[in-house]
């Protein structure tokens, strides 16, 4: 080793233990060194209780979220459950109106059974047949107006055509008669009338 590399050496070393010597007795230097070493653990312990309440916030909105996702299942199968309800009664409703016909048309067969008298028992299906009518009048069922009245495709199926005095798409014949449900101001067919129509 040469005298150079020696000196240099002992630079380092002197300088090394100055150094040390002023950390002994500079105790500011020290504190400063402390100081810039706590903020590294002042700002792990912000960011551990940011994540802290993060997850926290986290997991309340998960919670919120699948009570809504439940919430939302019960409305469900409560209006389902519901709608089947009203269904129901409405079918029980309508059916409870047409009863009394069927009560009738049992009577109108047991009395041809046992009388010959075919013009009360024509009068018998007749009333029948009203009461019938009136049953269908009751839930917002009526027959569709077709002889005499201009086709209508909306209304009416023209199953025939036949040239006659009438206008044209007149119809002149219904052989079936066609009904409608109103409710309100909604009206919804339930069997087009079966017509003839004028050429």
């Amino acid at each position: 080793m040469n005298k150079k590399e020696d000196g240099t050496k002992m630079e380092h070393a002197k300088q090394e233990d100055s150094t040390k010597q002023e950390k002994d007795t500079n105790p500011a230097g020290a504190r400063e060194e402390a100081e810039a070493a706590e903020p590294c653990g002042r700002d792990a312990e912000l960011r551990e209780d940011k994540e802290s309440g993060l997850a926290e916030k986290l997991e309340e909105a998960k919670d919120k979220l699948l009570r809504k996702i439940a919430e939302f299942d019960n409305y469900k199968k409560r209006t389902a459950k519901e709608k089947t309800e009203n269904f129901s009664m409405g079918v029980c409703d309508a059916v409870a109106k047409l009863l009394p016909v069927m009560d009738n048309l049992d009577r109108a067969i047991a009395a041809a059974e046992s009388n010959d008298d075919k013009d009360a028992l024509l009068s018998g299906i007749k009333m029948v047949r009203n009461q019938f009518a009136d049953a269908l009048g009751d839930i917002g069922v009526s027959e569709i107006e077709a002889v005499g009245k201009a086709f209508d495709p909306e209304k009416h199926n023209a199953v025939m055509m036949e040239d006659s005095e009438e206008a044209s798409n007149t119809v002149i014949d219904e052989l079936a008669k066609g009904y409608i449900y109103k409710s309100g101001d909604n009206e919804r067919v339930i069997r087009h009338s079966m017509v003839k129509v004028s050429n």
